[in-house]
């Protein structure tokens, strides 16, 4: 039993197994500058096209990754 119970815990970090977050562009209301940043940045900016990017700069598009159906708790979701 405990050794069942110490492979299930060595396991576990590998079913967490998590990905940066993506870059968005967001434009200034004010003056239209156009910045790269992963959170809003506050009121008077807006989201400028919604497209995820993977680098700081917003140069690299974020491809699409698709997970195989054998990782537990993934469900693939329509549209993405």
């Amino acid at each position: 039993m405990r050794f069942l119970l110490l492979a299930f815990s060595l396991s576990l970090p590998l079913l967490a197994a998590a990905g940066p977050a993506p870059y968005y562009q967001w434009q200034s209301k004010a003056d239209g500058t156009v910045i790269c940043r992963q959170t809003p940045p506050g009121h008077g900016w807006e989201l400028l096209n919604g497209q995820p990017f993977r680098d700081l700069n917003c140069t690299q598009p974020a491809g699409r990754m698709d997970r195989p159906a054998a990782v537990p708790g993934f469900r693939p979701q329509p549209g993405r």
